[in-house]
Parts: C-alpha cells; sequence; structure tokens
C-alpha cells in the first residue's frame, strides 16, 4: 500500500509541476505581449506600412488567444490531478 500511496504521490508532484510550468510560460507570454503593446502604445514612430491602432488590435487578439491557449492547457492538468 505504501509503494502505491508513493507512486500516487510522485504522480501528482509531476503533475503538479507540469501546471507550474505551463502557468510560468503564460506568465512570460503576457509580459511579452504586454510589452510590446505598451511599446506601439507609446513609440513615436513606427516602421512604414504599420499602423497603430493594427498593431493594438493584432495584440489584443494575442493576448485573448494565448489566455484561451493556456487556460485550456492549466485546465486539462488539473482534471488530470484531481482523477489522482
Amino acid at each position: 500500500m505504501l509503494s502505491k500511496m508513493n507512486i500516487n504521490q510522485k504522480e501528482k508532484n509531476i503533475k503538479d509541476l507540469e501546471y507550474n510550468s505551463i502557468l510560468n510560460k503564460q506568465n512570460i507570454t503576457m509580459v511579452l505581449i504586454g510589452t510590446a503593446f505598451i511599446y506601439v502604445l507609446f513609440a513615436e514612430s513606427l516602421p512604414d506600412g504599420l499602423a497603430r491602432s493594427d498593431l493594438i488590435i493584432l495584440l489584443i487578439l494575442a493576448w485573448i488567444i494565448t489566455l484561451q491557449y493556456f487556460n485550456r492547457q492549466l485546465n486539462k492538468i488539473k482534471e488530470e490531478i484531481k482523477e489522482l
């Protein structure tokens, strides 16, 4: 019984590490997108052919899509942890 308990605890620990890794990737991605958003917002001039409004919309969409992607991954791992 003790051996099975140790195996389950190890599996849970591994899933917790996967969850934390995905959460860290999400945070890093959000910081990068936020930094790009702030740069576009406060940039005095942008390269030719780039409109500020288009870039802001693109960054907001990237932010939303990234949150949805990582949210799905995190929820999947949460369910796996609950099943252990």
